[in-house]
């Protein structure tokens, strides 16, 4: 019986491991437009700046 008992164990870790996981990737694909809109932003702005520097 406690050969169950481990399996069980390991199976609900790994349970929780893949929904830990999932909400990581689901908050990752949520916030991807934002964060790239962003880097597009500060990319844009630092160029500007860049330019606007005379030697």
């Amino acid at each position: 019986m406690k050969r169950f008992s481990k399996a069980q164990s390991t199976l609900e870790y790994v349970i929780i491991l893949a929904a830990v996981v999932g909400a990581i990737i689901a908050v990752a694909a949520a916030l991807k437009p934002k964060l790239e809109g962003g880097y597009d932003t500060l990319g844009t702005t630092m160029k500007d700046k860049v330019e606007s520097v005379s030697f």
